[in-house]
């Protein structure tokens, strides 16, 4: 999964190249083009590479490593080109790949990557992005030579989608493989993709430890309403509580400050005044918080000053490998028995269910959290994203996909930050599970009320995200009622398999309306079989219409409405 990022620029520098990546756990990484100044880093990294490894990159134990390293910075981002994933917390070089230009078409690879990255898919992503900067510079193909003792990298070569030939000569493996990614290879890379997300996520719904940093028992303070539903929901792993001066909250010890506290903490819910998020994000970094739910307002819905304060939050967590949602947002929430999370300050608890939720408007959340047990809508887990700032309704649909207890997907969307991706990412979810959106911000209006709150990114007309929805085999509701009413009957009943419809009525112009329906709308009204019209001439008046629509008239008893019924149900011809 990439993340767009920045970096100061530098004069020749590719800086548009600089990305954070998703690991298998859901950790972030940055992959940056390499600098001329990194031969210091790479020199460190090479030096601490095992004996096996220094042998499998540079086919020698006893390699000049650090004549290497001033090789290896060496680039000119065309014909020499090499990329380093690099720590956030002091950018040391944790691998490294590179190419070098042979010919008109071809370039050499290779890679070396650090024991701890290893089966991470660390190299597999560095190789997409190396192939990605080698076609646009106008090479078509990769050649590497592999010891033959090297297993993991020929893995990385014919894992990576890239169509890799491997021959065998004397005492090497000659790889080759064009650099032009494949739909099998963008499709492995989504797969890829949609697993490292789902460990974020996983990070978020599922923790073993939570902490609530601006908890209080102040009435109607934020961080006092979550910690209270917290403990009210029953949560199966540890709470703290952080506040710089209460001994405790809602009976709950008070830590000053999260790195006070001694047990392992998996997720910090971050309810604090917007000036001191930035320095509790660095305190969760510090302590080692995997995610971080920032229901804080003040960021970028708030205009320049808030967009600067949410840049540096989303370093500070990029940084630490740590995953974030919000800013400016209600929180989340999972109705796992074995979970039992509710991190929202929403009023009511929604009873448990098959229906994930995720919604970018946090007072939107809470009606439809309060409106669920009305509905008999029961919810798996729920989302609020609010600004977006990391975690998307992209990476909470990987998420789903991935989820045994929802069978159904409810989205409340303002902004699409990457529109493609959603794309792809709702129609491989949509494919196994019904997904269905609605979209604020259709009118002129509308779309103003959602540049000045959380859906700033908007950036396409309705008639855009009418077709991207239909594409991505999205069922687009325009109102949360229809939300409801499409989410309350497949919840009960489950999506038919095919397209052929059968009518049963009493009123031989509702049923020609229904059929003119259902084939406006693409769906097909076949005749009614011939055993099930044998069947139904001894039960149902002699004057019915059997063709389907099937009319009883008006006189027709529920007996006959259930024969009639149990005909069409037991046929293959709808």
């Amino acid at each position: 999964m990439i993340l767009p990022t920045t970096v100061p620029p530098i004069d020749g520098y590719p800086s548009e190249r600089v990305v954070d990546v998703v690991l298998r756990d859901g950790r972030s990484l940055r992959i940056r083009p390499v600098r001329p100044d990194d031969a210091v880093g790479l020199g460190r990294f090479l030096d601490g590479l095992s004996p096996e490894a220094r042998v499998f990159r540079f086919f020698s134990a006893g390699s000049d490593l650090h004549a290497a390293a001033r090789d290896a910075a060496d680039v000119d981002y065309r014909d020499r080109y090499g990329i380093v994933a690099v720590s956030g917390d002091d950018g040391s070089v944790l691998a490294h790949g590179m190419y070098i230009r042979t010919g008109p078409g071809p370039a050499e690879v290779a890679f070396a990557v650090g024991d701890e990255l290893h089966g991470q898919g660390i190299a597999t992503t560095m190789l997409a992005h190396l192939a990605e900067a080698a076609t646009a510079n106008g090479i078509d193909r990769f050649v590497a030579d592999v010891l033959p003792g090297n297993h993991r990298m020929v893995d990385v070569f014919r894992e990576s989608g890239l169509d890799a030939h491997v021959r065998a000569e004397p005492g090497v493996l000659l790889v080759s493989m064009p650099t032009e990614m494949s739909a099998g290879a963008q499709a492995r890379y989504d797969e890829r993709d949609a697993a490292a997300a789902a460990a974020a996520v996983e990070a978020v719904l599922r923790p073993r430890g939570i902490a609530v940093i601006g908890a209080s028992e102040r009435a109607g303070s934020v961080g006092g309403a979550v910690l209270a539903n917290v403990l009210a929901a029953g949560f199966t792993g540890t709470v703290h509580a952080v506040h710089p001066r209460a001994a405790g909250v809602h009976g709950v010890t008070a830590h000053r400050r999260i790195t006070d506290i001694a047990e392992p903490v998996d997720l910090a819910v971050i309810a604090t005044p917007a000036a001191a998020v930035v320095g509790a994000a660095r305190d969760c970094v510090a302590k080692g918080v995997r995610a971080v739910v920032v229901i804080s307002a003040g960021f970028g819905e708030t205009g320049t000053a808030g967009e600067v304060r949410q840049r540096e939050l989303l370093e500070i967590c990029r940084a630490g490998g740590m995953r974030l949602v919000g800013p400016n947002c209600l929180g989340v929430l999972n109705t796992d028995p074995a979970v039992r999370l509710n991190a929202t300050f929403a009023p009511a608890q929604p009873p448990a269910g098959r229906v994930g939720f995720l919604s970018q408007s946090g007072a939107l959340g809470i009606a439809v959290i309060e409106a669920a047990a009305g509905l008999g809508i029961g919810i798996s887990s729920f989302a609020s994203v609010g600004d977006k700032a990391d975690l998307s309704g992209n990476d909470f649909l990987s998420y789903w996909e991935q989820d045994d207890r929802t069978d159904i997907v409810l989205l409340y969307l303002e902004s699409f930050g990457n529109p493609r991706k959603f794309s792809r990412v709702a129609r491989r979810v949509a494919a196994r599970k019904p997904v269905i959106a609605v979209k604020g911000g259709r009118t002129r209006a509308g779309a103003r009320g959602a540049g000045s709150h959380t859906g700033a990114l908007l950036a396409a007309s309705d008639s855009v995200v009418d077709a991207l929805f239909h594409q991505a085999g999205v069922v687009r509701t325009d109102t949360l009622g229809e939300l409801f009413d499409v989410a309350s009957m497949l919840a009960r009943q489950p999506p038919p398999t095919g397209s052929r419809v059968g009518i049963v009525t009493n009123g031989g112009g509702l049923g020609i309306l229904c059929a003119d329906a259902c084939e406006a709308a693409g769906l097909e009204v076949p005749e009614t079989p011939a055993d099930v019209t044998d069947a139904l001439r001894g039960v149902v008046p002699a004057e019915a219409a059997l063709g389907n629509p099937v009319d009883l008239l008006a006189t027709a008893s529920p007996e006959q409405f259930a024969a009639a019924i149990d005909g069409f149900a037991g046929s293959s011809a709808v």
